[in-house]
């Protein structure tokens, strides 16, 4: 058996990576997988989207010193015909699909000139090398860029590279293993070899006149649903293959719930099974354990990430209260305690149920004038 790991040499330095990955080894892979093959698996694409699209939609707070302040420039317009949710989706696909991604800083603002406009660009359009003196050379379709007019975020980044691993590399044999399912049962279900059925007859028959019986079969049941009828001594008799005697489904199945592991998401968010008893009492419930164990680690790169975009002191946080919302009738017991205990009062309750303050003049309700007055 070939030593599956070998040594990779790139212009400045040395990376150690397996060799299935580089194309190379007795690896019997005939299904190629890249990130545009793998998005046409529809479990893939289900995790991708889930994940970016619950992210892009979230809400960003900006502060100075822990104090709310407006949007910046940045975040309100992120890119020439760019709106926010499409910036943010894009930056989750790259690094879902390659591990990496990357924006040019095409405009600065402010005294001192801190980036208003990151543009993203594709990462297979990007190469980064370093340096026997560490430094880090970015390369866009071959042409140097100054690092400092590079916004790179790596996911899944191992000590001694300046890159992000690549989850669709790493996962190539199971998401070419489910495009090789996803193949073959268009195959099997279009073209399969196995008989709609067959039509008998107890008395001798010569190919001649089997081969005729087969055409006026075809040429009566062909494109139609319509009853066969048969007499004398000829027989029909239907012949079918279970999914799961070829253990199709299961597969489909297995590899739904393998790639769901991969990309950390729930597999019955994608349309999977959860594989175990386990049932949420709430609907916040399962939102927290959605973004406690699929979105944090996102949330917190990103977070990092573009604060260090913006001027010396600022930061940014997503609001995942949309995600952990409960049924009304959990929200609105919530809203009296917080209300009963003093540490929020009925505007800042209406803001979170996205309603306006109170009219000016306006009174609360007997009711609630009663759990104010028990608050102060």
């Amino acid at each position: 058996m070939p030593w599956p790991w070998q040594k990779v040499e790139t212009r400045d330095s040395q990376f150690i990576v397996p060799s299935e990955l580089t194309g190379s080894g007795n690896f019997a892979d005939t299904t190629p997988v890249d990130p545009d093959s793998a998005l046409r698996l529809s479990s893939v694409w289900a995790c991708i989207n889930l994940l970016a699209n619950t992210i892009s939609t979230l809400p960003i707070d900006v502060f100075r010193n822990d104090e709310e302040i407006p949007t910046p420039p940045l975040l309100a317009s992120p890119a020439a015909g760019w709106s926010l949710e499409q910036w943010l989706w894009a930056i989750m696909q790259s690094l879902l699909l390659r591990g990496n991604t990357y924006g040019l800083i095409t405009a600065r603002s402010g005294p001192r000139l801190t980036p208003s406009q990151v543009e993203p660009v594709n990462p297979d359009s990007m190469s980064v090398s370093v340096g026997v003196d560490g430094s880090i050379t970015y390369r866009f379709k071959g042409r140097v860029l100054d690092p400092s007019d590079v916004w790179h975020v790596a996911a899944f980044r191992p000590a001694g590279s300046p890159v992000g691993l690549s989850p669709i590399a790493y996962a190539a044999e199971t998401i070419g293993l489910g495009l090789a399912v996803q193949r073959f049962g268009r195959q099997f279900f279009s073209q399969g070899a196995t008989p709609s059925g067959i039509l008998s007859t107890n008395s001798p028959l010569s190919r001649e006149n089997a081969d005729y019986a087969k055409t006026l079969l075809n040429r009566a049941t062909h494109g139609k649903r319509e009853p066969l009828v048969v007499g004398g001594e000829v027989k029909w008799q239907s012949l079918s293959i279970a999914p799961e005697e070829s253990q199709f489904v299961e597969s489909r199945k297995l590899g739904v719930s393998e790639i769901a592991r991969t990309f950390g998401v729930p597999p019955e968010m994608i349309g999977g099974e959860a594989g175990n008893s386990l049932t949420y009492a709430t609907v916040e419930g399962r939102g927290l354990e959605f973004v406690r164990y699929s979105l944090s680690h996102w949330l917190v790169r990103l977070e990092r990430s573009i604060g260090d975009l913006l001027p010396r002191g600022q930061s940014v946080k997503f609001n995942v209260n949309a995600l952990l919302r409960g049924t009304t009738l959990e929200r609105y017991q919530a809203h009296e305690i917080a209300l009963r205990s003093g540490w929020l009062t009925v505007d800042e309750v209406r803001e979170l149920e996205d309603r306006g303050p109170m009219p000016a003049g306006a009174s609360s309700p007997p009711n609630l004038q009663a759990v104010e007055g028990t608050g102060s």
